[in-house]
């Protein structure tokens, strides 16, 4: 890669009508830089989108590109710099690389996601939350007057250090993620068990069992409109996919 003239953005339309919000546009013109756009035959939201962007191109066995940055259409690049600094990266010590995100919302860095492998407490609370929806609604309820014993898995994060050094850690935010080919070459992949959410569970617990090391770095920078796709409600449907996908993880873990 060097510059945005090596660069090819896929972008997959997960909507299964086409109009004019479906349209692909860049700020000034043409783009200096490859734009495909792919519709698959029906929505395979996030992760199921994303890996049939890279069937479609690199098929099951590559050539793999240096770098793959895998996010959601909610995210933006801020930095200049951000490829010229993830080009510094080594590649092979770096297969799985979680940004510092800021939240459009709050302006914190939404990374580390998990810090460490989740403490009994942790895994505790989620099957708590995961028992039934009235349930969930009501520790969300708790959770909105500041309670300190429950926080929400999707936004709970490890015991983060103030200083934001370049570490390895158990977990990166799924809004943004980056892989190296040494990923794919090492037997990673995209879980697609489950429609959507924990998607950064299942690549911890993946890159677990390959023994394949999580590198936060936050000079490379993105910011996140979050939840502006899925929203912030809890619906039931909602929190139907977000147990499914937690349950998913608890397979695939220790």
């Amino acid at each position: 890669m060097h510059g945005r003239s090596a660069c090819e953005v896929i972008v997959v339309d997960n909507s299964t009508v086409a109009d004019e919000t479906s349209v692909v546009r860049t700020q000034d013109g043409p783009a200096d830089f490859a734009v495909h756009t792919l519709r698959p035959p029906e929505n395979l939201y996030y992760w199921g989108g994303a890996a049939f962007a890279l069937q479609a191109f690199y098929g099951s066995s590559g050539p793999w590109p240096r770098w793959v940055v895998v996010c959601n259409n909610d995210v933006e690049v801020v930095d200049e710099n951000f490829l010229q600094i993830l080009e510094r990266l080594d590649s092979a010590t770096h297969p799985i690389v979680a940004p510092r995100i800021l939240s459009q919302a709050t302006s914190k860095d939404q990374n580390p996601l998990l810090e460490v492998y989740p403490s009994r407490l942790k895994r505790m609370k989620w099957r708590l939350y995961d028992l039934n929806y009235p349930l969930a609604r009501a520790l969300l309820a708790i959770h909105s007057v500041g309670s300190p014993f429950w926080t929400p898995s999707e936004s709970a994060a490890g015991s983060r250090s103030s200083s934001p050094t370049p570490r390895r850690i158990y977990a990166p935010h799924g809004s943004c993620m980056i892989f190296s080919s040494a990923f794919f070459e090492k037997g990673g992949k995209l879980d697609t068990s489950v429609p959507l959410f924990a998607e950064e569970l299942t690549i911890a617990a993946l890159a677990e069992k390959l023994g394949l090391p999580v590198w936060y770095c936050p000079d490379i920078r993105i910011s996140h409109r979050e939840h502006s796709t899925t929203g912030h409600k809890l619906t039931r449907a909602k929190y139907e996919m977000e147990r499914m996908a937690r349950r998913r993880y608890y397979e695939c873990g220790r």
